[in-house]
């Protein structure tokens, strides 16, 4: 199984999730609502890498998520 990245990056229209199989970004008001679906999105994606920017694209949170056992 491939390893993919889910990102969370802020941009005009808020903070963005970017998920490798959709075809546009998630859309969310805040930062802590996008922390956490993007989270919701990793856990289903296993295994997969969580990276998480702040408005200034430095990274905030970096976390590997494995594959279940």
């Amino acid at each position: 199984m491939t390893e993919t990245t889910v990102r969370v990056d802020h941009d005009s229209r808020g903070w963005s999730i970017v998920v490798p199989d959709r075809p546009e970004p998630i859309v969310c008001d805040t930062l802590e609502d996008a922390s956490a679906l993007a989270r919701l999105c990793a856990s289903h994606r296993r295994p997969c890498e969580l990276v998480v920017h702040d408005a200034y694209h430095r990274v905030l949170r970096r976390e590997y998520v494995p594959l279940q056992n």
